[in-house]
């Protein structure tokens, strides 16, 4: 047996053993924190249009046993594909959608890297592949798959564990393995031996996943996770013809390559402290998505409200919406004036027409993807 193969057997028994995240069942989310989610103001990012409402592909590669669920209630409409190493995974994940009424998922069991056997014809608008790549050894095979798998003008999200956010646990994991220690008991052993303030308390105690024993599993039990420095990534990104868009960890900057010199510096200062979160698109595609971004300057456009913003806004906002923060930053509030303002764009709204103070005012809902934008 080849290397890879025998990662990925490993791969999946401990995701067999350990359904990653295992919330409860009944354990919902509020629809209005699923917008980045969103196929039609994604595609309208970055392609300045809106995917056709009868041809909507969504692949989730790696989806583990809950984002079928968010991903259905972001994109009702959308075909879904659910693919994983693991069939208990699946299982859950399949179990969890049906329980909240969404049909229009296909869960498929399966290796991203060998997608070309059992996805031979088909190409997705968005691939979602979050915590993922991380735990495949061949990861340039994986991204060279997901380019494949990409329609023109398609992204990719993606989280890929830093070497500066990860350093503490992939040492714990390291000296946990030489000790023999490989259950969740000996883990939780160990820690209530340990001081206060030591390290590996603190650790765990900064991760709320710990809290549970598919959380402790998945970040000192994995059979592989491996760690990447920014410049790393970014060559296998662009081996495979992608390239980052926006990225979309924590504190982020907006525009990618400032935020590229900002983590090149915490790196050499070893002061970084997050995960790369971004989304990325196919360099080929490069050219059309700078033209669009020079129609947004110097033509008209079309303001709209992202569909899952327009079905939770309340009839009577009594109360203040503000969705979850899913592209790094606080969102804004979305209060009564914030409401009213937005009600305007729940039917599409030339950019002539706009006044400049409210244009003004718009552009904290533009760049939370509260509102979208298109070509005329």
């Amino acid at each position: 047996m080849d290397p890879f193969s025998a990662v990925r057997l490993a791969v999946t028994a401990h995701y067999e053993r350990y359904v990653y995240p295992q919330f409860p069942l009944l354990s919902s989310v509020k629809k209005a924190d699923t917008y980045a989610l969103n196929l039609e103001s994604l595609w309208a990012r970055f392609n300045g249009e809106k995917p056709g409402s009868q041809d909507q592909q969504i692949l989730l590669a790696g989806c583990g046993s809950f984002s079928p669920y968010p991903t259905a209630v972001a994109n009702p409409n959308a075909k879904i594909t659910a693919l994983d190493l693991s069939r208990a995974n699946l299982r859950r994940a399949r179990f969890h959608t049906l329980l909240h009424g969404y049909f229009n998922v296909d869960f498929i069991a399966g290796d991203l890297g060998e997608s070309p056997n059992f996805l031979p014809h088909h190409s997705f608008h968005f691939i979602d592949c979050y915590g993922v790549l991380h735990h495949i050894p061949d990861i340039s095979a994986a991204l060279q798959a997901i380019h494949r798998l990409l329609k023109p003008g398609a992204m990719v999200r993606m989280m890929v564990y830093s070497h500066g956010a990860r350093r503490r646990v992939q040492s714990a994991a390291r000296a946990m393995k030489l000790s023999g220690i490989n259950d969740v008991k000996k883990i939780r052993a160990v820690y209530h031996k340990t001081i206060k303030t030591s390290r590996f308390r603190q650790c765990i105690d900064s991760n709320d996943e710990s809290r549970f024993d598919w959380g402790l599993a998945d970040m000192f039990l994995h059979p592989y996770a491996r760690t990447y420095r920014l410049d790393e990534l970014l060559a296998l990104l662009n081996e495979a013809h992608l390239e980052p868009l926006l990225f979309t960890h924590y504190g982020a900057l907006s525009d990618v390559n400032p935020e590229i010199a900002r983590l090149r510096t915490l790196e050499s200062r070893r002061l970084l402290s997050t995960h790369f979160v971004l989304l990325a698109g196919r360099t080929e595609d490069a050219e059309m998505r700078r033209t669009w971004q020079e129609a947004k300057i110097t033509g008209d456009t079309l303001i709209s409200l992202n569909p899952v913003i327009k079905n939770a806004l309340p009839f009577l906002p009594l109360i203040p919406l503000k969705p979850a923060p899913k592209l790094g930053f606080d969102n804004p509030l979305i209060d009564i004036k914030g409401n009213f303002l937005l009600s305007r764009f729940k039917h599409p709204v030339k950019k002539s027409t706009i006044d400049s103070a409210e244009w003004q005012a718009l552009q904290k809902y533009l760049q939370a993807l509260f509102l979208i934008e298109t070509r005329v």
